[in-house]
């Protein structure tokens, strides 16, 4: 099994779900989130994400977070530990709206 360090950086652009990072989607494969870091890059007004974990047809599986208010120019890590995804599972998010949201993503993954 080959053990790699990646990472994924999406500026949430629409108020619609938006896919932030998915596991490798081979048989047995394995990623686990390091971290997911929100930054609000607006500054003046407060932004709200939602973040949950998708199967890789985007059902709905659990969320991480929801309606989480994120302040004008500051951060926040919406994992604060670490989380499995399984074989094609994937990390989802939702704005309330458009270009305030930067979502930076660190993984290991097991393929």
């Amino acid at each position: 099994m080959a053990e790699t360090f990646n990472n994924a950086s999406v500026k949430l652009t629409s108020t619609n779900a938006t896919d932030l990072y998915q596991a490798p989607n081979s048989s047995g494969n394995r990623a686990i989130v390091l971290s997911c870091l929100v930054a609000n890059v607006d500054g003046t007004n407060n932004a709200e994400i939602s973040v949950w974990i998708a199967d890789s047809s985007n059902n709905y599986l659990s969320y991480l977070a929801k309606t989480i208010v994120v302040p004008a120019d500051a951060s926040i890590e919406i994992i604060p530990n670490k989380v499995v995804l399984t074989q094609g599972q994937k990390l989802r998010a939702q704005p309330n709206d458009v270009n305030d949201l930067d979502v930076t993503i660190s993984v290991l993954e097991i393929t």
